[in-house]
């Protein structure tokens, strides 16, 4: 009978990479007693265990496999052959097959690892990305793990530095390298540093003959591997990039041939067009340079690039030898002398290392947790079974003890069972008073910030609950003043702000009739209102009262005040008195010191002084003092250089550390014994990077404001779907199908308005992984 502590593996190719690693794995897997190797697929058959009680022998599985009558397993096939193993399990894909990427989801659902150098599954559609990395552990606790290592560097550590860069803080400024061990090995043979070089469908001949090339090399000289590389690594930095097609990608394809019905024939023609890159190799020997094909990611900028590019005879990219890549990390923390890494980037050998190494940390990770569950329990003198309290190891932590002795243990690595709304007195729908205080506070404790949506219509906001309900997350929803305009209806006249005032409150006994359906509680929030719009505050907060003495809550759980354009004092005891106002009510007050730079909502800070950008401590102090000693209902907007609106990254200059000083700062005035007293929020995050995010949260922040970049994306999947269906929405009858065909279910606005719906919630969902908010109901 297999052991509980027992590891399966499942293997799908066994050809070229598979061939290497499953070697491999024969020196490997002695070294790990609990895991056997129980599945062996490849495209036309495949080899499996009787009973989870045996293991594929790795020393003939070539000839089992080879005498194996059993059909090739499907995806679901393997899912369902490994859901029923008595143990963990892991599945290695060594192929490039989209349907087995598509799959990796539902493997890590129900907890089964994955490991593969499959590069499909990480930089085609990113709503794949994103249900991988959503199921995973961390972000799923029940998940498996996934490691991809070679999917971007054969055998170098190339996603490992990355993620390691961007998870101990750093700022990743840019990326750039030779990614492709078969256009490294052609162009230091075709244009070589010292020589002449042979000519270039010579080269392409010898680099299919060594292998270095895919069967067709099409595959490889189209520029869509080193595409998909690249995807990979801008993901991992925080940068949202849809797939390859997204970016400027450079094919080394003559147009002539891409239609060959084969590679033999591609190979047959290619001599005829060796003077087209003959011509590219002069030209750059002109300047005394040589080409390489690179891929780089400009990170401030977002640009993504592939393509043919000139080096001095001296970099390091021109002095490449063989196969080898190099990447370059350019970042904040290693400055003008970037981060390298070298070596073999091509062979099924070096890329099956890099597989092999990744099942080594899945194994070592199951083999801890193993470990640690087994030794945890020791037999009495009377065959007794107790928990040995003294074997608890270092990373365990023991949270609640009942009269029973049943003990639940914590891994501190992960985050706490207690959940955000365990102690809130409504747990679902839109929540106020002390609710929204105790959420904030679970908040900074576990490190995440909750994002705030503007939304503008019933069609907003059901794309923004949709996504926190699909990520178990809180969410804030706010109506700015034009938003509100917008939802009481642009004919409206607003030269009182009544539109806004009407609109306001229509939106929000919308979202309140609607919000408890989603089962999340969601806080009702407004934006920014400036010293010309505080007769909107003041209608909306008239109605707040009123709904108060009928309900005993107010309608809005929050506003914003901004008055960060005019005088400090000014700013701060206006704030006061607005405090004061709603105080019997418990309603939230947020307000804004130091201006937010960029244009929102006709407040236009695009050219103001950037030292204005930077609040002072004394100043949030100031704030702190006088407005806690009215109501603790309250958080501040600091400036540290924010931006609203997507403008050129690097006008300002984002120092998140600052809010680390503000804390400290209230703290040892006040003597307060919160680590983090003050409640801050975040507006204009345009250029930031993921890690600048999440410091900024280290330090406090609760609320992260989304607007400009959900703008877009709502219209992004209604602009995709009108390029799409042009032909069928040109009239109410006739299309492509036929000129009696109706057109009503394609002009339907609720198919094409439902598209925008999609693309925001995809959107505001990548906005709670980002800042930690998912899974965290």
């Amino acid at each position: 009978m297999a052991s509980s502590s027992q590891v399966f593996i499942a293997v799908i190719g066994a050809g070229g990479v598979g061939r290497h690693f499953l070697t491999q794995c024969s020196h490997l897997l002695p070294k790990f007693p609990n895991a056997s190797l129980v599945l062996i697929s490849r495209s036309n058959r495949s080899l499996r265990v009787p009973t989870f009680s045996h293991a594929l022998s790795l020393s003939t599985w070539e000839q089992d496999l080879a005498a194996s009558t059993s059909d090739a397993l499907s995806p679901s096939g393997t899912l369902d052959f490994l859901a029923s193993a008595p143990g963990k399990c892991i599945i290695v894909d060594n192929t490039s097959n989209q349907d087995v990427a598509a799959s990796y989801p539902d493997f890590l659902k129900k907890g089964i690892s994955v490991v593969t150098p499959n590069k499909k599954a990480f930089s085609s559609d990113l709503r794949l990305w994103q249900s991988i990395f959503e199921y995973a552990y961390p972000s799923n606790h029940q998940g498996g793990l996934v490691y991809h290592e070679s999917s971007v560097g054969a055998g170098l550590p190339i996603i490992s530095t990355l993620k390691d860069l961007v998870e101990t803080g750093d700022v990743v400024q840019k990326i750039e390298g030779v990614f492709s061990g078969t256009m490294s090995f052609l162009f230091n043979s075709f244009a070589p540093v010292e020589g002449k070089g042979g000519k270039w469908s010579d080269e392409v001949s010898k680099a299919k003959d060594a292998g270095y090339t895919e069967p067709d090399p099409r595959d490889d000289l189209n520029g869509v591997d080193v595409a998909r590389k690249l995807v990979i690594l801008a993901r991992i930095v925080g940068l949202r990039v849809e797939s390859t097609s997204a970016f400027p990608v450079q094919s080394l394809i003559p147009k002539e041939l891409e239609n060959c019905t084969s590679g033999d024939e591609f190979m047959e023609r290619l001599p005829a067009f060796d003077n087209e890159m003959e011509k590219t190799k002069a030209e750059a020997e002109g300047k005394d340079k040589v080409i390489r094909f690179v891929g780089s990611i400009d990170v401030s900028s977002q640009k993504v690039e592939v393509g043919l590019r000139e080096f001095d005879r001296g970099h390091p990219i021109a002095g490449l030898k063989g196969s080898d890549n190099i990447i370059s990390f350019y970042t904040r923390r290693y400055g003008q002398n970037p981060l390298i890494v070298q070596g073999a980037g091509a062979g099924g050998e070096v890329t099956a290392m890099g597989v092999t190494a990744d099942l080594i940390k899945v194994l070592q990770h199951k083999a801890s947790d193993c470990q640690c569950s087994d030794n945890l329990w020791s037999s009495g003198r009377r065959g007794e079974t107790f928990f040995n309290i003294s074997r608890i190891p270092p990373n365990l932590s023991v949270v609640f003890l009942s009269n029973s002795c049943i003990l639940i243990l914590l891994n501190q690595s992960h985050k706490a069972i207690s959940m955000a709304t365990s102690n809130l007195s409504r747990k679902t729908g839109v929540i106020v008073g002390d609710d929204v205080l105790k959420l904030f506070k679970y908040a900074q404790e576990k490190n995440f910030a909750i994002p705030a949506i503007n939304v503008t219509s019933s069609s907003t906001v059901v794309a923004s609950l949709e996504a926190a309900r699909d990520k178990k997350a809180p969410i804030i929803l706010q109506m700015s003043q034009g938003g509100s305009a917008y939802f009481a209806g642009k004919g409206v006249a607003n030269d009182k702000q009544q539109a806004s005032i009407a609109g306001a409150v229509a939106g929000a006994q919308y979202i309140r009739s609607i919000a408890a359906s989603y089962e999340i509680p969601v806080i009702l929030h407004t934006d920014h209102c400036a010293k010309k719009l505080l007769p909107w505050l003041d209608g909306m907060m008239d109605a707040d009262e009123a709904y108060f003495k009928q309900h005993g809550e107010p309608l809005f759980s929050s506003h914003m005040i901004d008055l960060s354009e005019e005088e400090v004092d000014f700013n701060i005891q206006t704030t006061a008195k607005y405090l004061k106002r709603v105080a019997p009510m418990k309603q939230w007050l947020e307000m804004e010191i130091g201006i937010t730079g960029g244009e929102e909502d006709g407040v236009n800070n695009e050219d103001v002084d950037n030292n204005s950008l930077y609040t002072q401590p004394e100043d949030i102090l100031n704030i702190y003092q006088t407005l806690s000693a009215i109501s603790p209902y309250f958080s501040i907007a600091a400036g540290f250089g924010n931006v609203h609106g997507v403008y050129k990254p690097g006008n300002v200059k984002l120092h998140p550390e600052l809010l680390s000083k503000h804390q400290a700062h209230v703290k040892e005035k006040t003597g307060s014994k919160e680590k983090k007293p003050v409640f801050l929020v975040f507006h204009g995050g345009s250029g930031s990077s993921k890690s600048e995010y999440k410091e900024a949260i280290s330090y406090g922040v609760v609320k992260v404001n989304l607007d400009t970049d959900l703008q877009y994306a709502y219209l992004t999947g209604i602009r995709d779907y009108v390029l799409k269906k042009k032909d069928y929405i040109m009239s109410q009858v006739g299309n492509p199908e036929g000129e009696d065909k109706p057109n009503k279910k394609f002009f339907d606005p609720r198919v094409w308005v439902r598209e925008g719906e999609k693309t925001m919630s995809a959107r505001v969902q990548e906005g709670l992984i980002d800042f930690n908010t998912a899974n965290q109901l």
